[in-house]
């Protein structure tokens, strides 16, 4: 969408505002505000809409804090006090949320595929989307990326690494040009970077009964539950590899992933020249998320700032494919595409969700994976439909492997 007047505010709706990303995204928006009081930048914000999972209390009191009536809760368990918010309810209550009420840009931060279906439709209308859900691109990118296309919507990359890529290609052309954009011909390769999670340096003979709390601990950053598992297995970098995939215009000799344990290199571009360029910053969700809603514009941030004197030094190591098998299961469902995102995409939710609950051991969340992605044929994607029934098949086969394999590990 065209970039609204500075003296009006760009009206706001976030999806999944009580988890993690969603809450640093209001703090973002506060600190942008507080810029624009202060006459240090001419765009303000305007939080529209908010919608959440089942946390309803907290959603509540963001609304209450942001003067927000239209709010959106997919799981509603109890009686709620509705008195002066306009609340829609069940699953599809965030499409319902962006369908009726106004506004510039949605962030979309719910996790998982729960994300999908209101993000293919803030695109299908020509709302703008701060993507932080990596799961909406891996399992539905030809729908999502067509989608916008079609409307002429922009997809603003939230994660820390596609913002790296994006500031980094920036550099070659001289619009403000955001994804879905092809990169150009003169890169030769994407490598995003991997902190290695929680157990970075331990073999998988060492990490086969690693506890829930154990794989929490990540040392850099601070996420949600699922993205930090995700870290751990290095699956998280595997569902990034196919949003760039999807973003940029790249295929799978194009894209490449290395371990970075300092979490500063966020991406690096490598030209055909031979030159590479680098993104670098601290590991604070804030800057992308920052970057992402005050684009294409640049304001003082509100994130930690890196100070390259007290860096020491940075450390960039391969990734080894028997230990992180999750990397090459990424590039193979490049290759394969159709249903093969979809069904990667379900088959690490469901087996993350197994490990959660204690119903099989943590080494085996990407021997999962792997076997449900052998079981299925690739099929195309052409409708949402289509990506359901792979999600489904997927899940239940998780749920078969976790029956037959997980019972006596236990």
């Amino acid at each position: 969408m065209g970039e609204r007047a500075g003296t009006q505010p760009k009206r706001i709706i976030v999806l999944g505002s009580t988890g993690s990303i969603g809450v640093q995204t209001l703090q973002v928006i506060e600190h942008l505000n507080t810029l624009a009081k202060q006459g240090k930048t001419t765009q303000r914000f305007e939080v529209v809409g908010l919608a959440a999972g089942s946390n309803h209390q907290q959603l509540i009191e963001q609304a209450q804090a942001l003067g927000v009536r239209d709010l959106a809760l997919t799981n509603a368990t109890e009686p709620i006090d509705q008195s002066g918010l306009n609340f829609r309810f069940g699953t599809d209550a965030p499409r319902r949320l962006i369908e009726e009420v106004p506004c510039d840009l949605v962030v979309g931060a719910i996790v998982g595929i729960a994300g999908l279906d209101s993000t293919l439709r803030a695109l299908e209308l020509g709302i703008d989307v701060a993507l932080a859900n990596k799961e909406t691109l891996v399992a539905a990118g030809a729908l999502v990326i067509a989608a916008a296309r079609k409307s002429g919507a922009s997809l603003l990359p939230v994660d820390s690494e596609h913002a790296g890529v994006w500031q980094c290609l920036q550099s070659f052309t001289r619009s403000n040009s955001c994804p879905p954009t092809p990169a150009p011909d003169s890169i030769k390769r994407v490598i995003l970077t991997a902190s290695g999670g929680s157990f970075r340096t331990q073999s998988r003979a060492q990490i086969q009964h690693a506890t829930l709390d154990q794989a929490l601990k990540h040392p850099n950053w601070s996420m949600g539950a699922k993205v930090t598992i995700d870290s751990a297995t290095l699956m998280n970098k595997a569902l990034e590899l196919i949003e760039a995939h999807w973003l940029f215009g790249l295929n799978a000799d194009q894209l490449g992933a290395v371990i970075h344990p300092q979490s500063i290199v966020h991406a690096l571009v490598e030209c055909v020249d031979g030159s590479v360029i680098a993104q670098l910053g601290a590991p604070d969700m804030k800057a992308p998320i920052q970057h992402a809603l005050d684009w294409p514009t640049r304001s003082v941030a509100c994130a930690d700032r890196l100070d390259l004197t007290k860096l020491g030094t940075l450390d960039f190591q391969e990734i080894d494919p028997d230990r992180f098998p999750a990397i090459n299961l990424a590039m193979s469902a490049i290759r394969d595409g159709g249903s093969a995102g979809a069904i990667l995409n379900a088959a690490n939710e469901r087996a993350v969700e197994h490990f959660i609950a204690g119903q099989f051991p943590f080494a085996q969340i990407d021997q999962c994976v792997a076997s449900v992605m052998a079981e299925f044929p690739i099929k195309p994607i052409t409708t949402l439909a289509d990506v359901y029934a792979a999600d489904a098949r997927a899940r239940a086969c998780v749920d078969q492997f976790c029956t037959s394999k997980a019972g006596g590990a236990r």
